[in-house]
């Protein structure tokens, strides 16, 4: 018999690293309190059965941009990452008012998450592109999750490069504070002088974009990433990786490194980019499709443990136009990664295992939110997503709590679909609509940091 409980929820359970079995979750207080077999007794007072549905531990999203796109921001991000099962939501530190490189923004931001988020976000941090790196050790004692650090310059304040010696010289202050680096991995004199090439010959169309950023600029700077990380003993995270070479440089023997890659890389490929235009710029580039295969063989072999969106909700008049350089960059994928990625690894023959991993335990784990997020167990936060593996949906912007109102995967079939979920024992989303409001989302850190984990 389970425990008294506010709710329990019966259907097929995924409990960490295994198959989905008939089970039921006893939650009391926003805490899981017991699991057990689908038809133990339990006295509770109100109970969700929802057939063969998978009962699934909440998506834990490591690389979200909420405010990129100031006409987005934390609340709509938050609404978006309920509809699509995403219970946590790591966001980037590069926000169009400025990027969070000390405490002080640090802060502020922590206080904008409690008063607009719908469900619970932890926050990335920055270091500057030069200068003082004494803010790295408040950081990370006030509960920052990892930094992030760009070898390529999106823009010279909200997302600048890193030189190499102040990135050799962040990796050891990040180091010695027992930090997460992570970074997004582009050489940016490789790619500055692609798209110089491009544009002196005058091509500006979609494919464009890719050529300006070859392969190499990507695994080049992966590459340099690993060796400061071998000399600094940094762990390190590299972000949307996208070829196979990137990930055999990421994963030599004797450093503390993870490798993520997006729905977008594993689902679509540079024929995408070519017909989608400005909808599919992403930076890495979409790649060929033995590449986006290359990516599939690393998830299988487990050199792949992370999925991530990358989220950033760029309203469409930023993505359509004639020149692909003047474009914004990315694409929002909250609401639909959980669903593309559940339909790309049945469609392989690939285990639910493998999807609670790459979406759950994997990023919770390795991002210090573990045990209190990224599984189904007892102790943890009662973050659940509901799904309904065998319902063959449609994808349509206009239909979606994302208020881009444009999507990559417009009118693709997806074979799965959230139908309930649940962030901290409170139901968010049901019956294809929210059923909460921004507010009651909190800031959470990783079980290391000084702040400790809210209660």
């Amino acid at each position: 018999m389970l425990p008294f409980a506010d709710c329990v929820v019966r259907g097929r359970v995924a409990r960490p690293r295994c198959e989905a079995e008939p089970g039921a979750v006893a939650v009391r207080d926003g805490r899981i309190v017991g699991l057990a077999a689908r038809d133990a007794a339990c006295d509770a007072e109100h109970e969700l059965d929802v057939g063969d549905a998978l009962v699934l531990p909440g998506v834990v999203d490591v690389h979200v941009h909420t405010r990129s796109a100031p006409e987005e921001g934390i609340a709509a991000a938050t609404s978006a990452a309920a509809a699509g099962g995403v219970t946590t939501v790591c966001d980037m530190p590069y926000d169009a008012a400025g990027p969070i490189a000390d405490a002080g923004a640090f802060a502020a931001k922590v206080a904008d998450v409690e008063r607009e988020a719908l469900v619970d976000v932890a926050l990335w941090a920055t270091v500057p592109p030069a200068g003082a790196l004494d803010q790295v050790a408040d950081l990370v004692g006030a509960g920052a999750c990892a930094f992030k650090l760009s070898t390529f310059e999106t823009h010279p304040r909200r997302f600048p490069r890193i030189p190499d010696d102040q990135l050799l010289r962040a990796f050891t202050a990040i180091a010695a504070a027992g930090g997460l680096a992570g970074v997004h991995a582009e050489n940016d004199e490789i790619v500055r002088a692609g798209i110089a090439t491009e544009r002196a010959a005058g091509r500006h169309e979609p494919l464009a974009h890719a050529r300006s950023r070859p392969p190499v600029a990507e695994t080049e700077a992966v590459g340099r990433c690993v060796e400061l990380a071998a000399a600094t003993g940094v762990r390190l995270h590299v972000c949307h990786a996208t070829l196979g070479r990137s990930v055999a440089l990421a994963t030599g023997p004797g450093i503390d490194v993870t490798v993520e890659t997006c729905p977008h890389y594993l689902t679509l490929d540079e024929r995408d980019l070519e017909r989608l235009g400005g909808e599919a710029k992403i930076n890495p580039p979409l790649r060929p499709r033995h590449q986006v295969e290359a990516l599939w063989a690393a998830i299988e072999a487990q050199t792949i443990g992370i999925v991530s969106s990358d989220h950033v909700g760029w309203p469409a008049e930023r993505k359509h136009g004639e020149d692909i350089f003047a474009l914004a960059s990315g694409a929002p994928g909250l609401e639909v990664m959980l669903a593309l990625v559940h339909d790309a690894l049945r469609a392989r023959g690939l285990g639910l295992a493998l999807l609670t991993r790459l979406l759950a335990e994997a990023p919770a784990r390795r991002f210090g939110l573990w045990p209190r997020k990224g599984a189904l167990a007892e102790g943890a936060d009662a973050d659940i997503a509901i799904l309904d593996p065998d319902v063959r949906w449609s994808l349509d912007p206009a239909r979606m709590v994302t208020p881009a109102g444009w999507s990559p995967y417009a009118g693709r079939s997806v074979r799965g679909r959230v139908t309930h979920v649940m962030s901290r024992g409170e139901l968010v989303y049901a019956g294809g609509a929210l059923c909460a409001r921004p507010g009651r989302g909190r800031f959470v850190a990783p079980a290391t940091a000084a702040v400790g984990t809210p209660a």
